[in-house]
């Protein structure tokens, strides 16, 4: 079940990074415009937009190469890095700068439903990219939105709140599928079990002409009912039928004599 769940993450993984490459790549260039007079500033943005194309390549890299949970878990987590550079990328706008929401909010959005991971890694590095988005609009930088700073914080509570409610609800899910995959794996090798048992007896069992012992596998010989009972659920009960009855019980009259 964890090898099925890693290859479908790994393909949403896959997929997501490389549209997020898309922007990234756009954005240095937006950088150069911005920023062409400000050398200093130009290549500390150019070195922080560098390192956050850098790590979505290797860590699609990593993702693709993961066959268990653990594996892909560890990858997803460095990718995530990307997201948390912007945090820093952000400090390296001058002091009143405006902080465009909007691509908080597609960091938020990306982290919550685009890269599955445990309960505790999908969740805490989005909390700390928010907590700081909003460190930053409260003593850095401004918002682009026609709102002021509690709107802000406000629209980023909203977003983390439903995201976690999702991220409970898959993982709860994930735990309930792989749970019903166990049963059903374990219930379909008791009933192989159960047929390869029947089989034994279904074969051709060479048996004794004369006193009906059994041969088993090994080169033994054994009583019928001690055979039958150590390859099946069977037990014996003995009695004796009327021809026997007849046969062996008869009465010593002298007048049939």
């Amino acid at each position: 079940m964890d090898l099925l769940q890693v290859r479908s993450d790994r393909r949403l993984v896959s997929a997501v990074l490389v549209f997020i490459l898309v922007p990234l790549f756009w954005s240095l260039g937006l950088e150069i415009a911005v920023y062409g007079n400000d050398l200093p500033r130009l290549q500390a943005r150019l070195a922080m937009r560098g390192l956050a194309v850098l790590v979505p390549v290797l860590g699609l890299l990593a993702v693709r190469a993961a066959h268990t949970r653990r594996a892909y878990s560890r990858a997803v987590l460095a990718i995530v890095l990307t997201m948390e550079l912007n945090l820093v990328n952000n400090l390296l706008r001058p002091q009143g700068s405006m902080l465009p929401m909007r691509a908080a909010l597609m960091f938020l959005i990306v982290m919550y439903v685009a890269l599955p991971n445990s309960f505790a890694r999908q969740v805490w590095p989005p909390l700390f990219y928010t907590a700081g988005v909003i460190a930053e609009r409260a003593l850095w930088l401004t918002s682009d939105a026609a709102g002021d700073f509690a709107t802000d914080v406000l629209i980023l509570l909203f977003v983390n709140a439903i995201g976690v409610v999702m991220v409970h609800r898959r993982v709860a899910l994930e735990r309930e599928i792989a749970i019903r995959f166990r049963s059903e794996q374990k219930s379909r090798f008791a009933a192989q079990q159960a047929l390869a048992d029947l089989k034994v007896l279904r074969g051709i069992v060479p048996i004794c002409s004369h006193c009906r012992k059994v041969r088993t596998e090994i080169g033994d010989w054994q009583q019928l009912e001690q055979y039958v009972a150590e390859h099946t659920e069977a037990d014996f009960s003995h009695g004796v039928c009327p021809g026997c009855m007849r046969e062996h019980y008869r009465s010593r009259n002298p007048a049939e004599s």
